[in-house]
């Protein structure tokens, strides 16, 4: 959807340039993904390096020298610091908060102080689940809501708060489905579950592109009781956008459809476009149905 809004708000738009654009947009979601997941290592680094100099004081105490190591030993964040596969990626992307290291320090102070981690260090939450709750109530506590983090991420992409959901979601799925037993190459999200899925954003842009024509006219009959520039241009966007997937994607089901554009709609245009929408898309599939411009493939697809 902002791709497709450059494009049409850019008179010397390039479809080349446009997919290359929306191919970087996507690949931004998965680099918050791995900055949030390295917060977590951060904080990790944050209290390894507290133990350290607490040991190496002129007159360390004897809780000092033999300090509670459940945080530190939390086998979620010990396979984060040795996953050979996000070592990888991080160098890869070039991914490094090594310049904001004293504001994990500030962070892990406040979360030495929560009752919830005091609970855990002493025990009340035992075994790999306990270590796996700590971990997401920490991410979810003091790094999902962040001012610091949002202000990083905001100077860093231009769309980070819509991206930042669909890297947080991926983040507490990392967390909620790593086994107990995964190795130091496995247990990431990925991005995509195959190729197809990757394939699908592109190609919905050249979709709506190849067919603008077409599907302005099929807008336009059946807006006739309404002036164009009346209309929010994201809705009209998002009706393209809906009219290929129902006319170009015949694995996608028309009730997804309409729902996912109506729901968009309501997140990203005025307060009434959800029911004008609504209203638009009805009367298109009715029309595209009685002429045989629909056709879905599969069981429970119309």
């Amino acid at each position: 959807m902002q791709a497709l809004y450059g494009y049409y708000r850019d008179d010397k738009a390039d479809m080349v340039l446009s997919l290359r654009n929306l191919k970087r947009s996507i690949d931004r979601i998965y680099e918050l993904y791995l900055y949030d997941l390295c917060t977590l290592k951060e904080l990790h680094r944050a209290a390894e390096e507290r133990i350290e100099i607490l040991k190496n004081k002129k007159r360390p105490t004897e809780e000092d020298l033999n300090p509670n190591l459940s945080f530190v030993n939390n086998r979620v964040l010990r396979h984060l610091e040795e996953n050979l596969e996000l070592s990888h990626l991080v160098e890869d992307k070039h991914i490094s908060w090594a310049e904001y290291r004293d504001q994990f320090k500030k962070v892990f102070n406040q979360v030495r102080e929560d009752e919830y981690f005091l609970k855990y260090m002493n025990g009340g939450l035992p075994g790999f689940s306990g270590e796996k709750k700590i971990v997401k109530y920490i991410y979810a506590q003091y790094i999902c809501n962040n001012e610091f983090f949002h202000t990083f991420y905001e100077d860093l992409y231009i769309h980070w708060a819509d991206d930042l959901d669909a890297a947080q979601m991926m983040t507490t799925k990392t967390i909620k489905t790593l086994s107990e037993d995964a190795n130091d190459k496995h247990g990431l999200v990925k991005l995509f579950k195959d190729k197809s899925d990757e394939h699908f954003g592109p190609l919905l842009f050249r979709k709506v592109i190849s067919n603008d024509e077409k599907f302005e006219k099929l807008i336009g009959d059946k807006t006739k009781n309404w002036e164009t520039d009346r209309i929010a241009v994201i809705d009209i966007i998002l009706m393209k956008m809906a009219l290929a997937e129902l006319t170009e994607f015949p694995e996608i089901p028309i009730k997804v459809t309409l729902n996912e554009y109506i729901e968009l709609s309501k997140q990203y245009s005025t307060p009434k476009s959800g029911n004008f929408i609504n209203g638009i898309l009805d009367k298109l599939v009715i029309f595209l149905k009685e002429n045989n411009q629909i056709e879905k493939v599969g069981r429970g697809l119309l």
